[in-house]
């Protein structure tokens, strides 16, 4: 086949790629709409397997060069420019990841219920069995809430050399519990279990030592306006944690690797957005959680994060699923 013929039996195909090349840059190419997008596919892999063949039988050629420019141009607008990149991580936290959290609130609901209730626990034992409660905190805490803590004069001089340490300590360990809780998710769910009763049963019982202490409202300053984006996410990596387990725990007919392979990516998705989460929490607690506000101002700001997130949650992602 001569060139001319080439170029003439393939010319229609060139040209209505061309065609959508333009459009897709001047309005995106996600408005061609699925008809035109699927055209602009085939049309696409066709002049691919042209630009080949142009180049195995006429190298250097006007066709060949026409090609490679097209092909370029045309997978640029369907695989990766920029821009494309940027619009669709912008979809994915203003609309996919909400739709996701909603869809997975029952791995979720389960984490926030182990997360909360060992807390609740821990605060218990903290007043019933102190000596008990103690073996719940870390041991870079627990030298510094000794046995007599819980008197006030001996709290308020530690609560000074306390309160940065503590911030600090639970500020990492809230991404090293995130981790673990998603990870362990490959255990069964065994460490993402662990994960949440052992986090939550410790703000428990700091809880409940501070509040003996009368440092409640000093305490929970502390933790609430960073707190309430992290404890969050930890609730949502655990919950993308449960969502393995229970692929590799309940597969239903379908053998386990399958079933981990079907969960697997919106797991993935669901600890991923996670992510700016832990990014604001980390710029709030490096600075606002210490400088010297009142009590309630940071309780206050933690609030309105709160309801930020629960918004977001609830609301976002409301419009009809595009085709």
């Amino acid at each position: 086949m001569e060139e001319r013929e080439f170029v003439a039996g393939s010319r229609p195909a060139w040209e209505r790629l061309a065609a959508s090349v333009t459009e897709s840059r001047s309005t995106g190419v996600t408005r061609l709409g699925a008809i035109r997008l699927r055209q602009m596919h085939e049309d696409y892999r066709s002049a691919a397997a042209d630009l080949a063949y142009a180049q195995t039988h006429f190298p250097g050629g006007d066709s060949a060069t026409y090609l490679n420019r097209l092909v370029g141009q045309a997978h640029g607008e369907l695989y990766g420019s920029a821009p494309r990149r940027a619009a669709a991580i912008w979809r994915f936290i203003a609309v996919d990841y909400p739709r996701l959290l909603r869809a997975s609130w029952r791995p979720i609901a389960l984490a926030a219920a182990l997360l909360c209730g060992t807390g609740l626990l821990g605060y218990i034992v903290s007043y019933t069995d102190y000596p008990l409660a103690r073996i719940f905190l870390p041991e870079q805490l627990r030298e510094g809430i000794s046995d007599n803590f819980r008197q006030t004069k001996q709290a308020n001089a530690s609560i000074g050399r306390l309160s940065p340490v503590l911030s600090a300590f639970i500020g990492v360990n809230n991404v090293w519990v995130a981790v673990v809780a998603f990870a362990g998710g490959m255990t069964a769910g065994v460490l993402t279990v662990y994960s949440m009763v052992s986090n939550g049963a410790m703000i428990g019982v700091l809880a409940g030592v501070f509040t003996q202490a009368a440092l409640g409202l000093d305490f929970w300053a502390l933790i609430v306006p960073h707190g309430s984006l992290e404890l969050p996410a930890i609730v949502i990596a655990g919950g993308a944690g449960l969502r393995l387990a229970g692929a590799l725990v309940f597969p239903g007919d379908a053998p386990r690797m399958t079933a981990l392979r079907v969960a697997a990516p919106q797991a993935v998705r669901l600890m991923l957005g996670t992510i700016p989460m832990f990014v604001i929490a980390a710029a709030v607690e490096g600075f606002f959680t210490p400088a010297a506000f009142d009590p309630l101002l940071k309780l206050a700001v933690g609030g309105v994060l709160a309801a930020c997130l629960a918004a977001y949650w609830g609301l976002a992602g409301r419009e009809p699923a595009q085709r």
